[in-house]
């Protein structure tokens, strides 16, 4: 890579991937109980020095003890599952298995999805198909480098993105790629700001019933004073004329999308700290 920019970084996300994968399975097996790094990481799980399950967190080791204790990681129960119904996997106690991990400044979730396609790793169970196979190989301090540039990297980002154009909610053009999505209300307050592995299919959902949406429930709640509705112990649905006053505040609001092929949770995360949007609520507070 010539220079270190977002639009460099966007087109070459494979290439700093490999990296960053080829810099992941390089580093030394290591019992969970020894990992003391606690910011923003990936980490990888094996068995015998073969890849089991990739993982990311903004809290690497609240993350690794969490799954280095059988009744609640995510990794080890499916592994259990698994041997239930592969005679070729036989059960073993979770402390056979090492992990791998390095901090990541930028790039933590597309390193987890390009790991779970390119590994593979047996033991993920969603993002399959998130990434593109690609050849897993040193990249001559590829990862590093852009690493080093996290800061101005993302700045470049928001740059980009807030020269986008804002529409009309329903009249949105959509993307069925990873990225962000903006929401301004009809004053131009930004108001909400959310990512997605698929923005179109995400923008689908907030534009349906409020059941699956978080954004349509904060603007019944936050905006609209509508109380949720509980349906199996879950505080999840307006009533049919709450719903469509929530669809026409919406239909108020307007939009913008922003495709994103590497950094879409760093950049989310430094948007929202910085702009404080009215309903984001994880990440919109004083440190």
């Amino acid at each position: 890579m010539s220079k270190i920019t977002w639009d460099n970084i966007q087109n070459q996300s494979d290439e700093i991937l490999s990296d960053g994968l080829y810099t992941l399975k390089s580093r030394p097996f290591d019992n969970f109980s020894n990992v003391t790094e606690n910011g923003f990481g990936n980490y990888l799980i094996s068995l015998d020095k073969k890849p089991f399950y990739i993982g990311e967190a903004k809290e690497l080791l609240k993350r690794v003890k969490q799954q280095a204790k059988p009744t609640t990681s995510t990794f080890y129960k499916n592994y259990l599952k698994v041997s239930k119904t592969n005679q070729l996997i036989k059960p073993v106690d979770i402390d056979n298995f090492k992990i791998q991990f390095i901090t990541t400044k930028i790039g933590r979730k597309e390193i987890e999805e390009f790991g779970i396609v390119n590994l593979p790793t047996k033991l993920n169970s969603f993002q399959l198909d998130k990434r593109k196979k690609f050849e897993i190989k040193n990249q001559n301090g590829l990862w590093l480098s852009v690493q080093n540039e996290f800061a101005d990297i993302l700045k470049q980002g928001e740059t980009k993105l807030f020269k986008t154009t804002f529409q009309p909610w329903f009249n949105l053009t959509t993307i069925s790629n990873a990225g962000l999505y903006l929401v301004k209300d009809k004053s131009d307050r930004l108001i909400y700001i959310g990512e997605s592995s698929d923005v179109g299919e995400r923008i689908a959902t907030h534009s349906g019933r409020t059941y699956f949406s978080a954004l349509r429930r904060h603007i019944g709640t936050d905006i609209l004073g509508f109380q949720l509705k509980e349906i199996n112990k879950k505080k999840r649905y307006f009533s049919d004329s709450e719903d469509k006053k929530v669809t026409d505040y919406l239909s108020s609001c307007k939009s913008t999308v922003f495709t994103v092929n590497f950094g879409r949770y760093e950049l989310e995360e430094y948007l929202i700290k910085k702009h404080r949007p009215l309903l984001n609520r994880k990440g919109n507070k004083d440190e």
